[in-house]
């Protein structure tokens, strides 16, 4: 952490920072003051994923008005910091609980956020995947290629994006669920409104759930939304998931080579 980003913080009494994790758009630490302990997020690679900080700042505050993400404390957009409370809590991932809990927990979660009512534009799922394409062509041209040719064999998908929209987390991992009463979910710089099925595929993705735990996520979702998921569609959005989430990763790979 470099140390002239505490001088404009609203906290004093600094008594140890450490950091949490290095990670794909933020680096996060943890700041132990006298009178609380806090996480200071410092915002990477915001252009190449086509993120939105300042969006993502009054969505935060807005869900944290009902109760389902962290306070915002302060906000830098110049120096790209964000501090918030430090949760002392579990997140799903270090939760000791039984699996089928913490399925039915997200599950449950993910319906829970689909219902809320935010002022946020739309997502254009297909702007976010060129996007990734044209900064992997700065890399790689040929493999950037080769994503956009899998990605075309889902346009009909694309072009359904968000039809129905809903607002949606768009990568809740067990990691971004605190356990707090009521639950807590951190790190939403990519919500917005967009499409049921994209999220609930991410879900299942990014927790790579196997084909029992799929079932038991999306029983918890139909359950608590009370909508009925259609399986084929949900196998077809799934499989676009993998091409972008594979995408996204190899972007990440090579946005963290030396230059």
């Amino acid at each position: 952490m470099q140390q002239h980003w505490l001088v404009n913080l609203p906290i004093q009494g600094v008594l140890q920072t450490e950091p949490l994790l290095r990670g794909v758009s933020n680096d996060v630490y943890k700041i132990t003051t006298a009178e609380g302990v806090y996480v200071l997020k410092h915002f990477r690679f915001d252009h190449p994923y086509g993120l939105n900080r300042d969006q993502e700042v009054e969505v935060q505050k807005t869900l944290a008005h009902v109760g389902i993400a962290p306070e915002i404390l302060h906000y830098d957009p110049i120096q790209g910091l964000l501090l918030q409370p430090y949760i002392d809590c579990p997140d799903l991932a270090q939760d000791a609980s039984p699996m089928p809990y913490k399925i039915q927990r997200l599950g449950e979660i993910c319906a829970h956020i689909h219902r809320l009512q935010v002022d946020v534009p739309v997502w254009s799922l297909r702007g976010r995947v060129q996007r990734y394409c044209e900064h992997l062509a700065s890399f790689d041209s040929e493999r950037a290629h080769h994503f956009q040719k899998r990605v075309q064999q889902h346009r009909k998908l694309l072009d359904s994006f968000a039809n129905n929209p809903v607002f949606c987390h768009n990568d809740l991992a067990f990691h971004h669920v605190y356990l707090t009463e009521p639950p807590l979910v951190i790190d939403w710089e990519y919500a917005g409104l967009g499409e049921r099925y994209f999220e609930l595929a991410n879900c299942i993705h990014v927790n790579q759930f196997s084909d029992s735990e799929q079932q038991a996520f999306i029983h918890a979702y139909e359950g608590a939304s009370g909508e009925r998921v259609d399986w084929n569609y949900l196998e077809r959005w799934l499989d676009l998931a993998d091409v972008i989430s594979q995408l996204w990763y190899e972007l990440h790979h090579r946005l963290q080579q030396p230059s």
